[in-house]
This record gives structure tokens, sequence and C-alpha cells, in this order.
């Protein structure tokens, strides 16, 4: 039940660019704000976030972004 609740926010977050969260103004910004670099060494803005910088850091980022989804599917009441 857990499982379905992190994935139900997860969708919820990306909305609606599901199909290319890459795109979604919100993991935009959160992945601005956490401070990732690109290949340059050079931080990333939300509006040099490529595709393959999103898979990188979703990549690289994996155990907090489920520690994340974890917690926030503990709050939720519905999903």
């Amino acid at each position: 039940m857990m499982w379905c609740r992190m994935i139900a926010i997860a969708l919820r977050l990306a909305w609606p660019d599901v199909l290319a969260p890459w795109r979604s103004p919100l993991l935009r910004w959160r992945i601005e704000t956490y401070g990732v670099f690109d290949h340059h060494g050079r931080l990333l803005t939300a509006s040099s976030i490529t595709p393959g910088a999103f898979f990188r850091f979703v990549a690289t980022q994996h155990r907090a972004l489920a520690r994340f989804l974890h917690w926030a599917a503990s709050l939720s009441d519905y999903a």
C-alpha cells in the first residue's frame, strides 16, 4: 500500500508532465534548489535541465528521492 501512495505522489508532482517529467516546473525548481552540477561543473538552473540531466539526478539521488516519497506517503491519508 505504501508503494501505491509513493507512486501516486510522484505522479502528482510531475503532473501534467508525467511523460516528460523534466518539463515539470515544480521538479525543475526542486532540482535547481538541490544544487546539482552539470558535466562542466556549473550549477544547473531550472531552464537548463535536460532529460539527461534529469535522469542523472534521479539515478544519483534515488535513495533521497525514495526517502522523500516514503515520508510524503506517510503523511498522506489519501492517494
